[in-house]
Protein backbone atom coordinates (compact mmCIF):
# COMPACT_ATOMS: atom_id res chain seq x y z
CA UNK A 1 0.00 0.00 0.00
CA UNK A 2 1.21 3.39 -0.93
CA UNK A 3 0.65 6.50 1.13
CA UNK A 4 -0.33 8.36 -2.04
CA UNK A 5 -3.98 9.17 -2.51
CA UNK A 6 -5.99 9.83 -5.65
CA UNK A 7 -8.39 12.21 -3.93
CA UNK A 8 -8.16 15.94 -4.54
CA UNK A 9 -6.95 18.14 -1.71
CA UNK A 10 -9.75 19.73 0.31
CA UNK A 11 -9.16 23.16 -1.25
CA UNK A 12 -8.95 21.96 -4.86
CA UNK A 13 -11.49 23.24 -7.36
CA UNK A 14 -12.91 21.20 -10.24
CA UNK A 15 -11.27 22.24 -13.52
CA UNK A 16 -14.56 23.06 -15.27
CA UNK A 17 -15.75 25.18 -12.36
CA UNK A 18 -12.41 26.97 -12.06
CA UNK A 19 -12.48 27.66 -15.80
CA UNK A 20 -16.01 29.06 -15.58
CA UNK A 21 -14.90 31.62 -12.97
CA UNK A 22 -12.68 33.06 -15.68
CA UNK A 23 -15.66 33.92 -17.93
CA UNK A 24 -16.30 37.65 -17.50
CA UNK A 25 -19.62 39.08 -18.64
CA UNK A 26 -18.45 40.70 -21.87
CA UNK A 27 -20.26 41.89 -24.96
CA UNK A 28 -19.78 38.44 -26.48
CA UNK A 29 -21.42 36.78 -23.49
CA UNK A 30 -24.31 39.27 -23.53
CA UNK A 31 -24.85 38.79 -27.28
CA UNK A 32 -24.66 35.01 -26.82
CA UNK A 33 -27.32 35.20 -24.13
CA UNK A 34 -29.52 37.39 -26.30
CA UNK A 35 -29.08 35.04 -29.26
CA UNK A 36 -30.09 32.15 -27.00
CA UNK A 37 -33.08 34.16 -25.77
CA UNK A 38 -34.22 34.98 -29.29
CA UNK A 39 -33.83 31.37 -30.42
CA UNK A 40 -35.59 30.16 -27.27
CA UNK A 41 -38.48 32.58 -27.80
CA UNK A 42 -38.92 31.40 -31.38
CA UNK A 43 -38.56 27.73 -30.37
CA UNK A 44 -41.20 27.97 -27.64
CA UNK A 45 -43.87 29.63 -29.81
CA UNK A 46 -45.14 26.46 -31.55
CA UNK A 47 -45.79 24.88 -28.14
CA UNK A 48 -46.96 28.01 -26.34
CA UNK A 49 -49.15 29.38 -29.15
CA UNK A 50 -49.29 26.97 -32.08
CA UNK A 51 -50.69 23.82 -30.45
CA UNK A 52 -53.19 25.72 -28.26
CA UNK A 53 -54.33 27.64 -31.37
CA UNK A 54 -54.90 24.37 -33.26
CA UNK A 55 -56.97 23.12 -30.32
CA UNK A 56 -58.97 26.36 -30.20
CA UNK A 57 -57.59 27.26 -26.77
CA UNK A 58 -55.40 30.28 -27.56
CA UNK A 59 -56.74 33.72 -26.69
CA UNK A 60 -55.12 37.08 -27.46
CA UNK A 61 -56.68 38.99 -24.54
CA UNK A 62 -53.87 38.11 -22.05
CA UNK A 63 -51.24 39.32 -24.53
CA UNK A 64 -53.07 42.64 -24.88
CA UNK A 65 -53.39 42.90 -21.09
CA UNK A 66 -49.63 42.25 -20.82
CA UNK A 67 -49.14 45.25 -23.12
CA UNK A 68 -50.88 47.31 -20.43
CA UNK A 69 -47.40 47.83 -19.00
CA UNK A 70 -46.88 50.29 -21.85
CA UNK A 71 -49.46 52.68 -20.39
CA UNK A 72 -46.71 53.81 -17.99
CA UNK A 73 -45.02 55.50 -20.98
CA UNK A 74 -48.27 56.68 -22.60
CA UNK A 75 -48.78 53.90 -25.17
CA UNK A 76 -52.11 52.24 -25.86
CA UNK A 77 -52.07 48.46 -25.13
CA UNK A 78 -52.52 46.46 -28.34
CA UNK A 79 -51.87 42.88 -29.41
CA UNK A 80 -48.92 44.07 -31.53
CA UNK A 81 -47.36 45.89 -28.59
CA UNK A 82 -47.93 42.82 -26.40
CA UNK A 83 -46.05 40.67 -28.91
CA UNK A 84 -43.18 43.19 -29.05
CA UNK A 85 -42.94 43.30 -25.23
CA UNK A 86 -43.08 39.50 -25.03
CA UNK A 87 -40.27 39.28 -27.61
CA UNK A 88 -38.22 41.94 -25.80
CA UNK A 89 -38.60 40.09 -22.51
CA UNK A 90 -37.52 36.78 -24.02
CA UNK A 91 -34.67 38.26 -26.06
CA UNK A 92 -33.25 40.93 -23.74
CA UNK A 93 -34.62 41.00 -20.19
CA UNK A 94 -34.66 37.29 -19.34
CA UNK A 95 -31.26 36.47 -20.91
CA UNK A 96 -29.60 39.33 -19.00
CA UNK A 97 -31.24 38.13 -15.80
CA UNK A 98 -30.01 34.60 -16.54
CA UNK A 99 -26.43 35.88 -16.88
CA UNK A 100 -26.64 37.13 -13.31
CA UNK A 101 -28.58 34.35 -11.57
CA UNK A 102 -27.71 31.35 -13.76
CA UNK A 103 -24.50 30.77 -11.82
CA UNK A 104 -26.48 30.00 -8.68
CA UNK A 105 -29.00 27.57 -10.16
CA UNK A 106 -28.96 23.77 -10.27
CA UNK A 107 -27.87 21.44 -11.77
CA UNK A 108 -24.12 21.60 -11.45
CA UNK A 109 -23.72 19.58 -14.62
CA UNK A 110 -24.55 19.92 -17.46
CA UNK A 111 -24.53 23.67 -16.92
CA UNK A 112 -26.82 24.47 -19.87
CA UNK A 113 -29.72 22.79 -18.02
CA UNK A 114 -29.62 25.73 -15.63
CA UNK A 115 -31.63 27.49 -18.33
CA UNK A 116 -34.46 25.00 -17.75
CA UNK A 117 -34.36 25.69 -14.00
CA UNK A 118 -34.39 29.43 -14.72
CA UNK A 119 -37.33 29.17 -17.13
CA UNK A 120 -39.28 27.04 -14.65
CA UNK A 121 -38.88 29.76 -12.03
CA UNK A 122 -40.20 32.36 -14.48
CA UNK A 123 -43.07 30.06 -15.43
CA UNK A 124 -44.44 30.54 -11.91
CA UNK A 125 -44.83 34.24 -12.74
CA UNK A 126 -46.16 33.57 -16.23
CA UNK A 127 -49.00 31.36 -14.97
CA UNK A 128 -50.90 33.98 -12.92
CA UNK A 129 -50.18 36.72 -15.48
CA UNK A 130 -51.77 34.74 -18.33
CA UNK A 131 -54.25 32.56 -16.37
CA UNK A 132 -57.10 31.60 -18.75
CA UNK A 133 -60.09 31.70 -16.32
CA UNK A 134 -61.68 28.84 -18.23
CA UNK A 135 -62.75 25.25 -17.75
CA UNK A 136 -60.65 22.34 -16.55
CA UNK A 137 -59.53 21.24 -20.03
CA UNK A 138 -58.39 24.71 -21.07
CA UNK A 139 -56.67 25.38 -17.76
CA UNK A 140 -54.91 22.00 -17.79
CA UNK A 141 -53.79 22.51 -21.40
CA UNK A 142 -52.55 26.00 -20.48
CA UNK A 143 -50.47 24.65 -17.60
CA UNK A 144 -48.97 21.79 -19.64
CA UNK A 145 -48.23 23.75 -22.82
CA UNK A 146 -46.90 26.81 -21.02
CA UNK A 147 -44.55 24.71 -18.87
CA UNK A 148 -43.31 22.77 -21.91
CA UNK A 149 -42.83 26.04 -23.77
CA UNK A 150 -40.81 27.49 -20.91
CA UNK A 151 -38.66 24.36 -20.69
CA UNK A 152 -37.93 24.62 -24.43
CA UNK A 153 -37.05 28.30 -23.97
CA UNK A 154 -34.74 27.60 -21.02
CA UNK A 155 -33.02 24.64 -22.69
CA UNK A 156 -32.38 26.69 -25.84
CA UNK A 157 -31.16 29.73 -23.89
CA UNK A 158 -28.80 27.67 -21.73
CA UNK A 159 -27.51 25.49 -24.56
CA UNK A 160 -26.74 28.35 -26.95
CA UNK A 161 -25.11 30.46 -24.24
CA UNK A 162 -22.97 27.53 -23.08
CA UNK A 163 -21.88 26.81 -26.69
CA UNK A 164 -21.19 30.44 -27.64
CA UNK A 165 -19.51 31.79 -24.53
CA UNK A 166 -20.14 29.60 -21.49
CA UNK A 167 -22.36 30.28 -18.52
CA UNK A 168 -20.51 32.64 -16.18
CA UNK A 169 -20.00 31.48 -12.60
CA UNK A 170 -19.81 34.25 -10.04
CA UNK A 171 -18.06 34.08 -6.71
CA UNK A 172 -19.93 35.52 -3.77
Amino acid sequence: MSSETTESPAGAVDGDVAESFAIPITGRVVLGAMAGGLAGTVAMLPVLVGVPELLGLFRTAPVTQFAGLATFVGLEPTISLGIVLFGFGGTVALPLTFLVVGAFLPPESPRYLRGVTFATAFWFGFVPAFWPNAGLLTTSAFLVFSLLGHWIYGFTLGYILSRVAGIPQHSV
